[in-house]
């Protein structure tokens, strides 16, 4: 009867021993998805501050590219808000790759990002982006439907690697930047 005791403690400490060791797997693996989560949101970021970037290296407006002076009726002579997005003269110049569209490196003023859509694989996976540009309020900077010296660019992107919400899709990740029109 001497010897039931002992094992009775060797398994008391076995089972102890598995929960402390289940506890910190578990925090190893939680930690390990928070680390590679941080490295893809780095990723998005990285990603959509070079798109806003490019974008800042942009004229303005159409009417601003190539011009050796300002427009005369600054903002009447900007695109309307329902023309926001890049130009197709239908010449072979503006449509390098031949399915009607221009492409991203093609854009000559700010306002081109509008509905372009991209899919960038990188070391990290695929990212689905899509960028829009609309005129903005003055005051409060929210979207307007006339024109204004004031012009914002949101780029959203998207990974199916990153957090999931409840409803099974992707989380999307919006960055935004607003342009004036004084300020080049």
């Amino acid at each position: 009867m001497v010897g039931y005791g002992e094992v009775l403690q060797t398994i008391g400490a076995m089972v102890i021993f598995s929960l402390i060791l289940l506890s910190a797997t578990s925090m190893i693996q939680r930690n390990t998805y928070m680390q590679i989560e941080g490295e893809l949101e780095q990723e998005v970021i990285a990603l959509a501050q070079d798109i806003i970037e490019e974008a800042r290296t942009k004229e303005f407006d159409e009417v601003s590219v190539g011009a050796t002076a300002p427009p005369a009726d600054i903002p009447g002579d900007f695109k309307t808000p329902s023309t926001l997005g890049p130009e197709t003269s239908g010449t072979q110049d503006d449509d390098q790759n031949g399915d009607g569209k221009v492409t991203r490196h093609e854009f000559d003023d700010f306002d081109d990002y509008n509905g372009w859509e991209d899919v960038v694989e990188t070391e990290h996976g695929e990212f689905n982006i899509r960028a829009e540009v609309f005129y903005v309020d003055e005051t409060n900077f929210e979207s307007t439907n006339t024109q204004t010296t004031f012009k914002k660019l949101r780029v959203y992107i998207t990974s199916k690697y990153l957090d999931r919400q409840s409803s099974g899709s992707p989380t999307l990740y919006s960055l935004e930047f607003v342009r004036n029109y004084y300020a080049d």
